[in-house]
């Protein structure tokens, strides 16, 4: 390359660095879906929606539905070099990932589908339900093409801030229904169940991590004063609620020392069988960005901008969670065998032997669409945090979120879970 041409793609770079503040800063014009139960939220860089009454739309039709149906939310937070656009990569695999949903839990005459219309039956009398999907965009995306690369440390404290922003008032206000409608199924006031799930990947699972982390650490303290102040020889907790029925952060972009404070306050209570999970980390062995890239961009971040660690910071400042392997709780890869979930399972123990569900330990399962989670020697019984390293088999590298294997085992494992939630919720409900 000559000095003339070196000198014009200089000039290029420099001239996008500097405008980058202004690229792809904008709401996307989302074209109308023709399901009415699908919303797309955007986010601008300073964490405030760029249209307020998207949020309120969607909150009421959720509010609409769960009055006379069974009703699921998925909410998924994107990553970096993506946002709202229409024809963003993430927005149409996870549109097309709903649709499945839809299909394996709805549609009767897909087969795959009979397990959980019974399961919905046995355990709200009607086999009525309404998936609810949120796609939340912010700027994951501010320079164009190969450039998008060099805006890691502007990505990363963008999704800082819409993590701390409008978004957090919004997932309390869900969080909120949520919470309002488990109690009334609790109390026998309904029979209807209200789900609610929400993913994060890359950086946007640093935007839903932020968002949530501080309700958990709260609630974690609470518990934690709680034993304290009954001076009781047991600290068992079996009612931590967390966000949701779970949490699921895939390839998270976010140092580890971000958990660090749940992971302390956690490990100083013991939980029940009837805990239920309530965050699920899947990072991907495959993952080479998290695992190399990841790491060199916080070290040149502390090279320059930080204090000196002190000793252990530093692997905690510069690891994502789940790379960081002191947090590890699990392994996940593929059965070799085609073991039950449990033996002789049936969508009619829920029925028949809640109590089997109830103290079912979903910290370790022999077999879940095939995938097994394996408990490391950081596992702890019933522990409602787990933290995973997938093999390639299950999820490729950081990009493939969508695939097949990992959309079925967790699919299968949040249905479990809600099942669960919804037996431990129950006042009426005694296990020993």
């Amino acid at each position: 390359m000559g000095f003339n041409a070196l000198l014009t793609v200089v000039v290029l770079v420099v001239v996008f660095w500097l405008t980058g503040c202004a690229y792809n800063h904008k709401q996307f014009q989302v074209p109308a879906n023709p399901d009415a139960d699908d919303f797309v939220i955007q986010i601008d860089d300073y964490g405030q929606f760029w249209d307020r009454s998207a949020p309120d739309r969607a909150l009421e039709r959720i509010k609409e539905l769960s009055k006379t149906s069974n009703v699921i939310v998925v909410l998924f937070v994107h990553g970096w070099h993506h946002d709202a656009g229409p024809d963003d990569e993430n927005l149409r695999d996870f549109s097309s990932s709903v649709a499945d949903t839809r299909r394996r839990l709805i549609d009767s005459s897909n087969p795959e589908s009979a397990v959980y219309r019974l399961f919905r039956k046995n355990l709200t009398g009607s086999e009525s339900l309404s998936v609810v999907s949120i796609y939340v965009g912010w700027r994951g995306r501010s320079l164009p093409w190969i450039l998008d690369y060099a805006t890691f440390w502007g990505r990363k404290a963008a999704a800082e801030r819409v993590g701390e922003g409008d978004l957090r008032e919004f997932l309390g206000r869900l969080n909120s229904l949520y919470r309002e409608k488990r109690e009334l199924r609790a109390t026998g006031a309904t029979r209807h169940f209200f789900g609610l799930t929400s993913f994060g990947h890359s950086f946007g699972g640093q935007v839903l991590f932020r968002s949530v982390a501080y309700e958990i650490e709260n609630e974690l303290l609470t518990r934690a004063a709680k034993n304290g102040a009954s001076r009781s020889s047991s600290n068992q907790v079996t009612d931590l609620l967390g966000f949701g029925d779970l949490v699921v952060l895939v390839n998270p972009a976010f140092e580890a020392l971000q958990f660090e404070r749940i992971w302390r306050l956690s490990a100083a209570l013991e939980f029940g069988p009837q805990q239920n999970p309530i965050m699920l980390v899947v990072s991907s062995a495959g993952d080479v960005p998290r695992q190399v890239l990841f790491p060199i961009g916080r070290n040149l971040d502390a090279l320059f901008l930080r204090p000196d660690f002190r000793p252990g910071q530093r692997a905690l400042w510069t690891q994502a969670l789940g790379e960081y392997e002191q947090f590890r709780t699990h392994s996940i890869d593929l059965t070799s065998s085609s073991s039950p979930l449990i033996p002789r399972f049936d969508p009619r123990l829920y029925v028949d032997n809640p109590c089997a569900i109830a103290n079912l330990d979903l910290t370790n399962l022999p077999s879940i669409a095939g995938v097994r989670l394996t408990p490391t020697e950081q596992h702890r019984i019933n522990n409602p945090f787990l933290i995973a390293h997938a093999s390639t088999s299950v999820v490729l590298d950081h990009s493939k979120v969508f695939e097949e294997t990992l959309r079925k085992f967790l699919n299968d494992y949040i249905a479990i879970a809600q099942g669960k939630r919804m037996l431990t919720a129950e006042s009426s409900l005694a296990c020993k």
